[in-house]
């Protein structure tokens, strides 16, 4: 289905940009002309874990909890047209193409990849931890969902990096820690084009009272180097 704007018929299905968001014409001042029964030109997703909750509200519905069960109770859900997923959490037992089949057959999209560093692995950091052993894990496991993303037909990773931080001021070296972060995100880059990283940072966390990269002038820093 498309929407006529002053200038263009803008085709949603290909033009909406995967996991959410505006879609906007080239024309600023392009208005469009829909009623109630046309199609909404936003994408809309939900959180997938809560799908494994409350199996009775989704009827006629496979009860048991694996991942695909979840993404077909996401289908149920009027309105739902994208599937984001935890990374490596929610490929423990199948595959990006297994994901991608049941994707299409519950008429969905992947919208981002979530990156969920295991806690066991990188509770004292993952792209910042003090053993570059484990900081080489951390960027090949932030590659593997790269390429799960490629193989799901997104165009997103969103790295939330939980332990990559400090508790306490001058607890760490700022400026080693940041060119450890730096480079870990050059590689990733560099190995996937194609796919865009993001950051879920957050000013604080449960995990580190304060991140490496806490702000949104900080993100521009990290892009600029």
């Amino acid at each position: 289905k498309s929407i006529e704007t002053k200038s263009e018929s803008i085709d949603i299905a290909s033009s909406a940009p995967r996991g959410g968001g505006m879609l906007f014409p080239d024309d600023p001042e392009a208005e469009f002309d829909f009623d109630a029964e046309d199609e909404c030109p936003l994408l809309f997703g939900s959180r997938l874990n809560s799908m494994k909750d409350r199996p009775d509200l989704c009827p006629n519905t496979d009860v048991s909890n694996s991942v695909r069960n979840w993404v077909h109770r996401q289908s149920t859900i009027s309105g739902l047209g994208c599937v984001d997923f935890n990374y490596p959490q929610h490929f423990h037992q199948w595959s990006a193409k297994e994901a991608k089949e049941a994707l299409h057959e519950a008429n969905l999209i992947a919208g981002t990849v979530c990156l969920r560093y295991p806690h066991h692995q990188f509770q004292q950091g993952a792209m910042t931890h003090p053993d570059p052993e484990v900081r080489k894990q951390a960027i090949e496991m932030t590659k593997a969902a790269a390429q799960v993303a490629r193989e799901l037909g997104a165009e997103e990773v969103c790295v939330w990096s939980a332990y990559d931080g400090y508790d306490y001021p001058l607890t760490v070296d700022y400026a080693d820690k940041w060119k450890q972060i730096v480079h870990a995100f050059q590689q990733c880059c560099d190995a996937y084009p194609d796919i865009k990283f993001s950051l879920e940072y957050k000013p604080t966390d449960e995990n580190t009272r304060f991140f490496i990269v806490p702000t949104t002038a900080a993100a521009v820093c990290l892009v600029e180097d």
